[in-house]
């Protein structure tokens, strides 16, 4: 289960790979990228593998949480340069960010250097979690990661209702869901561990546990990595209704075009009847411009036959159209 999260943070990492040299981008190209990086260290063959390469004593633990600390400290200051307009406030949030981010830092590793973790164990809050180190690292892990999530809810919800555009209030909509399911993750591997600590190694009447913990990981990756993609689909899922709107509008206006052309010949470009190279034409816009000049040129040359009420009313909405009303 968790090999798909990982997947899809990379595939978004390439994805966004030009964002590295843009100052606006780089924040979220960062994050996803540690993101990655921690989700793939988290998969068991990766964490054993990697382990004795980094010197063996669980240090690939180590690596693994600073790099999921990193990727929320760099998401949030991405949701800030996002929402936050007010250059004061935005830089008072990140320098916040940055102050937080290095004492759960020094914390972590304060608490895992003075951990006792020789043997390989990917499960570190069963297996070592008794000691106080350890507790230091995993509970400053566990509270900067909810810290940030929270703050990260706090200012989508506080800012997504004056967003006017709606792929960008869908997609801070779905990087929320994405954030309260990660903190549900959070909450379950919390849990999970204390109830395997109290049942020697096992889940006991809470075995579900594991199961919600990858199911509630995925969902997360999924609806933030949407959420992130959603508004810079905005422009081409703009462009692309109204380019099926012309082509739609194109074949409505046939009729009224080739009731209102008969007989005059002369003010019609192309006289052929509809096609489907018509509907299929690549520049549908063109041509609706096209059949308009000649609806109206034939309305001002033969005046007594005015066009319908119905004609005339797509002939103006087609205008409306036209014009990007």
């Amino acid at each position: 289960m968790l090999l798909v999260p990982a997947l899809t943070l990379w595939a978004m990492a390439i994805v966004r790979l030009t964002a590295i040299v843009d100052p606006r981008r780089a924040h979220l190209f960062r994050a996803t990228v540690f993101a990655a990086a921690a989700c793939t260290l988290h998969l068991a063959p990766v964490y054993y593998a990697v382990d004795p390469v980094l010197g063996g004593h669980n240090t690939v633990g180590l690596v693994l949480l600073l790099f999921l600390l990193t990727g929320f400290w760099q998401f949030r200051a991405a949701i800030m340069l996002a929402a936050l307009t007010d250059n004061v406030r935005r830089r008072h949030q990140l320098a916040m960010g940055n102050s937080a981010m290095t004492v759960a830092g020094i914390a972590v590793t304060v608490g895992f250097l003075t951990s006792h973790v020789d043997r390989t164990d990917q499960n570190l809050p069963v297996t070592y979690g008794d000691q106080f180190g350890m507790q230091v690292f995993l509970w400053t892990g566990s509270l900067f990661i909810l810290w940030a999530c929270l703050d990260i809810t706090f200012i989508l919800h506080r800012h997504t209702a004056s967003l006017h555009a709606v792929t960008f209030r869908l997609g801070f909509w779905l990087i929320g869901l994405g954030i309260a399911a990660f903190c549900l993750t959070l909450v379950d591997r919390l849990l999970s561990g204390m109830v395997m600590a109290a049942h020697d190694g096992s889940n006991g009447p809470l075995s579900f546990l594991n199961s919600l913990n990858g199911v509630a990981e995925t969902s997360a990756v999924v609806l933030v990595g949407i959420g992130i993609v959603l508004p810079r689909l905005g422009r081409p899922v703009k462009h692309l209704l109204r380019d099926l709107q012309a082509r739609l509008l194109l074949i409505e206006i046939h009729t009224t075009w080739r009731q209102v052309t008969t007989g005059t010949s002369d003010v019609v470009l192309n006289p052929n009847e509809i096609s489907l190279l018509d509907f299929l034409a690549v520049k549908p816009m063109r041509r609706l411009h096209r059949r308009v000049i000649e609806v109206r040129d034939c309305e001002f040359k033969r005046p007594e036959r005015p066009l319908r009420p119905k004609s005339l009313a797509l002939v103006s909405q087609i205008e409306d159209t036209l014009i990007g009303r």
